[in-house]
């Protein structure tokens, strides 16, 4: 017996030692990993759903769990909160919530106290906003837009929810569908631009939904929204190229098979000018080419302050395309805008220097014309030389060695701006010799259209007669948009 009682003290005396060693080595064990982590860190849910947060310390003496008034936990099944080391809450308000986690240790230096952020998001509702009308003509009711074929719509996606997913789709439209692709395209046409170019009465249909939080996909589809009627012929612009060609530009396309001078009248300073030839621009149907049998552009006589009108008696045959029933109604005394370059064959005329001669990127866009559709944009990423010129031959025009001229230009300076001035210079074609007209900016608005008209400073006589042609440089980061250049006859 005393034997066994030996063997049963030392096989005591062992597993008090191995219950010993244990708690000796659980405080530090405890201390390493006295920490708090959600399932997924922050969360963001949808409103009625729950988020997961996980108490993974180890050594604790006491949890307390602190949610919002108006949440609920779900997996209490009976137990106090305390006793719980995964607890799930369900949200049923939106807004940004906390969930907070308090923990004491074995050890009382050990502390912890965690706040988990939640946003609670509503379920997603599709709406969309019209943003802007681009027609001459257009009625608009919460049903209905009705407006002249090729008119323009532009879109915003004002779905609640916080989708951050969606697809377009509209009937008859140019584009006849965007997005539902990806996150980052998606985003992409948040807002976005619609032509409708022909006739008829169209759907229209936008789905969103949201990837994360995983929100149900929302249609918003209404019948027969768009109602394109057909458009008369409307005059958008009536401009005097450099050449002296009179361009009348329409909203529609036109049609004639007939001779059309004798029903057009041009007069310049109520002098009548005879008009050689009237006809449907080869390269834009919407354009009618008039010819004055004198040459009355700037480059030659007509001064910038003289007055040109054009009137049209509304006979002849010209009418719309495809529909000689709708003909061009008549008009008296339209101004002939004295435009030389306004940019509206997209820039056609224009061109880059050479590469060692610029280093930015010119474009000519229609998000920013001070009259007409297009400008031309003058991008500088760095600090050289940007330059654009018109060195192409439909853009030379003719100075006279006798006579004197100027210029003037319209011009919009951006924030990022950084030089100091922008250089107008006028070059023959033949060679690289002209003249600048030096315009310091430093003084000038930014972020709208400025017309700088360089008579009172600077008028010029050219040595040679002949072909010249435009030029535009800067030499810093920035951009500017320039249009409605001119060079005109001082007198």
């Amino acid at each position: 017996m005393i034997i066994n009682c030996k063997k049963i003290s030392i096989l005591g005396l062992i597993a008090l030692v191995v219950v010993a060693c244990q708690k000796d080595d659980a405080i530090p064990e405890y201390n390493n990993f006295s920490d708090a982590l959600a399932t997924s860190g922050d969360k963001r849910i949808q409103r009625d759903d729950f988020a997961s947060f996980a108490d993974l310390s180890k050594g604790v003496t006491n949890r307390t769990w602190t949610i919002p008034e108006s949440a609920s936990i779900v997996n209490l099944e009976g137990r106090d909160p305390s006793e719980i080391e995964i607890i799930r809450v369900q949200f049923d308000e939106l807004g940004q919530f906390e969930v907070n986690l308090k923990d004491e240790f074995m050890d009382s230096s050990v502390q912890l106290d965690t706040t988990f952020n939640v946003t609670v998001l509503d379920y997603v509702q599709t709406n969309f906003d019209v943003i802007s009308i681009d027609s001459d003509f257009y009625e608009e009711t919460p049903t209905q837009i009705t407006m002249y074929e090729g008119g323009t719509i532009t879109f915003q996606d004002v779905s609640t929810g916080n989708p951050n997913r969606r697809k377009w789709t509209f009937s008859g439209g140019d584009p006849s569908s965007a997005g539902g692709i990806s996150i980052e395209e998606d985003d992409d046409v948040s807002t976005i631009s619609v032509t409708y170019p022909t006739i008829g009465t169209y759907d229209m249909e936008l789905i969103s939904w949201r990837q994360y939080p995983e929100g149900a996909a929302d249609t918003l589809r209404i019948p027969d929204y768009i109602n394109i009627v057909e458009a008369p012929p409307v005059i958008k612009s009536i401009n005097e190229k450099i050449n002296g060609e009179i361009h009348l530009k329409y909203n529609v396309a036109l049609q004639s098979s007939g001779d059309l001078p004798s029903y057009f009248t041009l007069e310049f300073d109520d002098e009548e000018i005879e008009i050689s030839s009237v006809e449907i621009h080869p390269n834009d149907n919407t354009i009618l080419k008039i010819i004055p049998n004198t040459n009355s552009s700037s480059g030659n006589t007509r001064p910038i302050l003289s007055v040109a009108l054009l009137t049209y008696n509304g006979e002849g045959d010209l009418s719309k395309l495809n529909n000689s029933n709708i003909g061009v109604p008549a008009f008296i005394d339209q101004e002939v805008s004295h435009e030389i370059y306004g940019f509206e064959d997209s820039g056609l005329g224009w061109d880059v220097a050479w590469q060692w001669d610029n280093v930015g990127e010119i474009t000519y866009p229609t998000d920013n014309p001070a009259s007409g559709q297009h400008s031309m944009k003058m991008e500088a990423n760095s600090d050289a030389r940007c330059r654009a010129y018109s060195k192409t031959e439909e853009a030379y025009f003719d100075l006279d060695s006798s006579k004197s001229y100027t210029i003037e230009f319209k011009i919009w300076i951006d924030t990022n701006y950084t030089d100091t001035n922008i250089f107008p210079e006028v070059f023959k074609s033949d060679q690289w010799l002209g003249e600048g007209f030096w315009t310091s900016v430093a003084n000038l608005p930014r972020g709208e259209w400025v017309t700088v008209n360089k008579e009172a400073v600077k008028i010029w006589s050219p040595d040679v007669s002949g072909q010249y042609f435009f030029s535009f440089r800067f030499q810093k980061i920035g951009i500017v948009y320039i249009d409605d250049v001119k060079i005109y006859e001082v007198e």
